[in-house]
């Protein structure tokens, strides 16, 4: 029922789902039957998610899809110890697919038949690996309450932890991960020179912005309502949910500048119960078609297939954060570097933060 009312909720907001290849005219490398699992992240946005991906892969190939959440190695990882592994497909966190990869969990991505179906030159090769294939960037940006602090926020994150030029309450993540790397742009290192962290310089550099924080975020879910309620004049926000707000019209202004992207991927784990449909759904979720309706439902995110940004209106891609000019200072965080140095990280972080 609350997939079928999610779909009613598109129809009435007049949106179209992904109308490429119809039932009769799907290859027959892609034809099968029986049903897919599929992890993901679940969240208010995640019903417009599946009917802009799988949306007609169902009715194309004859193979259901199911979902599930949240994606977590370790569970994976015990799944497949006692050889029970449940889900086909996965959506995970760059660190989270490197981490999978490392304990021998995953099944090469089959894109000789990925090519039966998209084009090669579409999709962007820094999003192509071994073990899997980009499916969202998420951004963490800038936002502002244009009330108490203006329509002109501050420009980069330095000038978000100026509180003469922009008194108020602030707000972050309490996660290291991308703490570190605002705290280490707000002491002047460009996006570009972020990597390798030097974590004596990010720690001290966190000792001079933590003062200025007046809130460290838990939840996610927290940063929908801490402007509206009024509790943060500035934060640093996920750019899906600050925009979900926007669109309620919620009196909040956000920057691109220096906006921090992390990368997902679609990756298919080494003993899912339908390895070979699970290579269908994930080619078949690189269709410019279906990116292009994801980008059009949900305007905030980057695509593998680069040809999805042909044809989106000049509103929607102003709204995206890997459009040229939004993504010009950004910084993408870097997974291996995560996956390598977390544990070292981690109890050092755990501690500072607990001395707040």
């Amino acid at each position: 029922m609350k997939s079928r009312l999610g779909l009613i909720a598109l129809v009435a907001l007049g949106l179209s789902l992904p109308s490429g290849l119809h039932a009769q005219q799907a290859p027959e490398a892609f034809r099968g039957s029986g049903k897919l699992v599929v992890n993901n992240w679940g969240g208010p946005t995640v019903e417009r998610m599946h009917a802009a991906w799988y949306g007609d892969f169902s009715k194309a190939t004859g193979i259901e899809v199911s979902f599930t959440s949240i994606p977590d190695v370790a569970k994976l990882k015990v799944m497949n110890q006692v050889r029970n592994v449940e889900w086909d497909v996965v959506d995970f966190e760059g660190s989270q697919m490197l981490l999978a990869m490392k304990d021998d969990l995953l099944e090469p991505i089959d894109y000789d038949l990925m090519f039966k179906l998209v084009p090669k030159e579409q999709l962007d090769p820094a999003q192509m690996t071994k073990y899997g294939v980009g499916s969202i960037a998420f951004a963490t940006i800038m936002a502002w309450n244009t009330e108490t602090v203006g329509k002109k926020g501050p420009a980069n994150w330095a000038e978000f932890f100026d509180t003469k030029t922009f008194p108020g309450r602030r707000a972050l993540y309490a996660r290291a991960k991308p703490t570190l790397e605002i705290a280490l742009m707000a002491d002047g290192v460009a996006p570009k020179d972020i990597y390798p962290i030097d974590i004596d310089r990010a720690f001290k550099a966190l000792d001079k912005i933590g003062p200025k924080v007046n809130l460290w975020v838990e939840k996610t879910s927290q940063w929908d309502v801490l402007i509206q309620n009024k509790e943060v004049d500035l934060m640093g926000s996920s750019l899906a949910r600050t925009m979900a707000q926007i669109d309620r019209g919620e009196p909040i202004g956000i920057g691109y500048n220096q906006s921090i992207m992390e990368q997902s991927y679609w990756a298919i784990p080494k003993s899912a119960p339908n390895i070979k449909d699970a290579q269908k759904l994930v080619a078949w979720m690189m269709r410019a078609e279906g990116a292009r309706a994801a980008l059009k439902l949900l305007p905030y995110y980057s695509m593998a297939n680069k040809a999805a940004l042909d044809g989106i209106p000049k509103e929607t891609l102003a709204r995206l954060p890997g459009a040229p000019e939004n993504s010009a200072n950004s910084l993408t965080i870097d997974a291996k570097w995560w996956l390598e140095n977390d544990a070292k990280v981690q109890p050092r972080w755990l501690d500072w933060l607990s001395r707040r």
